[in-house]
């Protein structure tokens, strides 16, 4: 939002009243549309901020929105894959979190217990971001042949030849 547009939304939310918000109610139950430019502006900044909290109504609109942007720019998928690696449990996730594990020589037992592994994770999601890419990216490519390239700073997957 630009410094203009803060202070005249700004000036604009200050004049809204209880009975202003109770109207735009009364409008959006006889699906009318609102006439109160103040409410509408609230409405609609609400809705942006939302946009940002994970798992919010706006939020999963924003994600659908981009998926289909996906799927009209690059067609639709030909394999739909949801992969989700535990990284609270893993071993290698706890490499990534700065633990010294043995991987070669690897004892199930040998290790912190399952509370200091979650926490391990809590406490550095870089270190879990960076599990799921190097699992994502082995099942990719050691599974499917499916190799990673950059293009113009886009990801793109294409099959190993």
């Amino acid at each position: 939002m630009k410094t203009g547009d803060f202070h005249r939304l700004a000036l604009s939310l200050s004049t809204l009243t209880i009975q202003d918000l109770a109207k735009a109610a009364e409008e959006e139950r006889n699906n009318k549309p609102i006439s109160n430019t103040a409410v509408r502006d609230l409405r609609k900044h609400a809705k942006f901020s939302a946009a940002k909290v994970m798992g919010s109504d706006s939020a999963r609109q924003r994600v659908r929105s981009q998926i289909w942007s996906t799927v009209a720019w690059f067609n639709a998928p030909s394999v739909w894959l949801t992969i989700n690696p535990d990284d609270l449990h893993d071993p290698i996730a706890q490499v990534f979190a700065g633990e010294e594990i043995n991987l070669d020589d690897f004892v199930n037992l040998a290790g912190p217990d399952k509370t200091t592994q979650a926490q391990n994770i809590a406490k550095d999601p870089c270190a879990a971001a960076e599990f799921f890419d190097f699992i994502v990216t082995t099942v990719l490519h050691n599974l499917f042949q499916v190799c990673q390239l950059y293009i113009n700073n886009i990801v793109v997957h294409r099959a190993l030849s």
